[in-house]
């Protein structure tokens, strides 16, 4: 689904018509958070997520975390809950499973350290646990209050920030800014802060912690396609952003083609992007690439990348009782 551009329009028709609804989605959330009593695990919990969505980098900062834990030799999983996955309650197996087991960002997740997928969070740290996990890095899950958090990230993308203000289906918020802000440690603004997100940010709560980081994508691959012209294609939450930071590293992007967010290829769809194309490379993100059908790969080049921190020694601070 493309998101509505009333959901970052201030005071929109639209999103003022809407508006009742989204109380009434804000309302449930808070109701969840009430009804539900949480599970405790015995390892500490690092939970990723956000108030709107849309693709505002969870998985890559996932990744990149889970490099700070490696450096101090933490076992730890990432628990995700492996959207439209056929498979549940599993430990990913890289070399056995597809997307279409266990879900593109849990198969993604999966190459860089262990990986359980389980819509039931609480169930998932469980399994972890007894796999031997020392720490928990969760994928998403900062509006779900089945599991207690150790530390909570916020990430926001910094060209879009908050839209409208307004929640579901008025605007992109999943709760209102200050409701999620109040459960949160920090804040990872994602790229340049063009939305005025720290300021923000820093009129709700003056104490939050607010980190920076960026994407950066694989220089090699860039120096291949650098100033070609290519179809660049992809199926995540904003594809424009993968689009414009082809066009800033001097990638000529001649075709766009967007597709909705976990989008699966069909052997049509690929096929007709070749042809469409013509001479001009395919081009798209690690999170589409793994939902191809493995026999078109070899017509695609992927661009990898990854989340950098501007500040590694703030994120080890937020994380200093798990890290110590």
């Amino acid at each position: 689904m493309k998101a509505p551009d009333f959901w970052y329009q201030n005071n929109s028709l639209w999103g003022r018509i809407l508006n009742l609804l989204g109380q009434v989605y804000a309302w449930s959330v808070a109701r969840r958070f009430r009804r539900v009593k949480p599970y405790q695990v015995d390892i500490p919990v690092i939970c990723v997520g956000n108030i709107s969505v849309g693709g505002t980098g969870k998985t890559p900062v996932c990744l990149a975390l889970g490099e700070l834990l490696k450096e101090k030799n933490i076992h730890f999983f990432f628990l995700n809950h492996g959207y439209k996955a056929k498979l549940k309650s599993v430990v990913v197996d890289v070399r056995q499973q597809t997307a279409l087991d266990v879900g593109d960002e849990a198969l993604l997740l999966a190459q860089a350290a262990p990986t359980v997928v389980d819509n039931h969070r609480a169930r998932g740290a469980q399994i972890a646990v007894r796999a031997g996990a020392e720490a928990l890095i969760m994928d998403d899950g900062f509006q779900n209050p089945s599991l207690i958090k150790t530390v909570s990230f916020v990430v926001v993308d910094g060209r879009r920030g908050f839209g409208n203000g307004r929640v579901l289906p008025a605007g992109p918020l999943r709760e209102p800014v200050e409701k999620g802000l109040a459960r949160a440690d920090a804040v990872i603004i994602v790229g340049e802060d063009t939305a005025g997100v720290k300021k923000e940010v820093q009129k709700i709560d003056k104490d939050m912690v607010i980190l920076t980081g960026r994407f950066e994508p694989d220089t090699d691959v860039l120096s291949v396609i650098k100033e070609h012209e290519v179809l660049a294609f992809a199926g995540i939450g904003n594809p424009n952003k993968f689009f414009s930071m082809l066009e800033r590293e001097g990638v000529i992007v001649k075709k766009r083609v967007s597709f909705p967010d976990h989008y699966f290829y069909t052997r049509f769809d690929v096929e007709q992007m070749i042809a469409d194309a013509g001479r001009m490379p395919l081009v798209t993100t690690t999170k589409d690439f793994v939902k191809i059908p493995r026999d078109l790969r070899k017509n695609v080049i992927v661009v990898p990348g990854r989340f950098i921190f501007d500040d590694e020694k703030a994120v080890s601070s937020v994380l200093q009782g798990i890290i110590s």
